[in-house]
């Protein structure tokens, strides 16, 4: 039987897994998921909180703006590991634009595009 953290360990991991591998190195896993199971509806309230993560936006801009790069790491099963690279990479085009709050912000959108055409530029240049 699947226990309730079990279910908020896997809900997190599909939602961000960015913040699920550094929650991870950081051996923290369990106590930021301990914190949702003291309040009512606690899978509920972690979608909540990760609405609107860097993780979330970065695949929505990957499946439009990059389709053919989004597909083929898709289908080469390395999709998640490179969103989380991305995550890294635009963070601090995030910070400077303060996501989420500016989250529909043309300008973030633009540079973000920017810092993830760079990074496959990149990747294509090394045999990606």
């Amino acid at each position: 039987m699947i226990t309730e953290l079990e279910k908020l360990q896997r809900r997190l991991a599909g939602l961000d897994p960015s913040l699920y591998v550094r929650l991870q190195d950081e051996r923290q896993v369990t106590e930021y998921l301990n914190s949702f199971l003291r309040i009512p509806e606690p899978e509920e309230a972690l979608c909540n909180v990760l609405s609107g993560s860097c993780y979330e936006y970065l695949d929505s801009l990957m499946e439009e703006e990059f389709e053919e790069e989004y597909l083929r790491f898709s289908s080469a099963g390395i999709l998640t590991y490179e969103l989380i690279n991305l995550v890294l990479v635009c963070a601090p085009v995030f910070q400077e634009y303060s996501f989420p709050e500016n989250e529909d912000d043309r300008m973030l959108r633009y540079a973000i595009i920017g810092t993830v055409a760079e990074y496959l530029k990149g990747g294509m240049e090394n045999g990606l």
